[in-house]
């Protein structure tokens, strides 16, 4: 697996929609976590980065393949997904019904690589 990770804008009243939606239909929900599951997504974090520009939401997603994980959901006919989708575009102005430009990897640090015995 490896780690995804990618940030969007909250639009405004959106961190509540935010907070409401992680509360009701994210932790602890069935529905979520079999979506994520057949996206292939085991684990994901959010995090609300505050910058002078704007509040951000930052996700990351352990997942082995993203783009095909946003596929899946983008295109799931579950009324979660459904839901989620909803979510996302009232949110962050975010549509995953339409492929979404993947990150490009710049570097990548990896402690246990320069260790040596």
């Amino acid at each position: 697996m490896s780690n995804y990770c990618f940030l969007t804008p909250i639009l405004p009243g959106g961190e509540e929609l935010m907070r409401e939606w992680i509360r009701d239909e994210s932790i602890n929900n069935v529905n979520h976590d079999r979506v994520f599951q057949i996206a292939g997504i085991t684990r994901e974090q959010i995090w609300i980065q505050r910058t002078p520009m704007g509040d951000f939401a930052v996700a990351s997603f352990e997942v082995e393949d993203p783009e095909k994980a946003f596929e899946v959901i983008g295109k799931s006919t579950d009324p979660w997904a459904a839901k989620f989708r909803n979510l996302l575009f009232r949110a962050h102005g975010v549509d995953i019904t339409h492929p979404l430009p993947m990150n490009e990897q710049v570097a990548n640090w990896d402690v246990t690589e320069k260790i040596r015995v």
